[in-house]
């Protein structure tokens, strides 16, 4: 059973590097079959 997993991203930016970093754990924990989801 998968996790349900929330990100806060506080970031100014929308294209800088936390946003690259959201992305790629998004990914990872998605392919490992957790729920994610993004807040900016």
């Amino acid at each position: 059973m998968g996790k349900k997993i929330v990100i806060l991203n506080g970031s100014p930016r929308k294209k800088g590097n936390t946003s690259a970093l959201v992305k790629a754990f998004t990914e990872g924990a998605e392919n490992a079959g957790n729920t994610v989801r993004n807040f900016f």
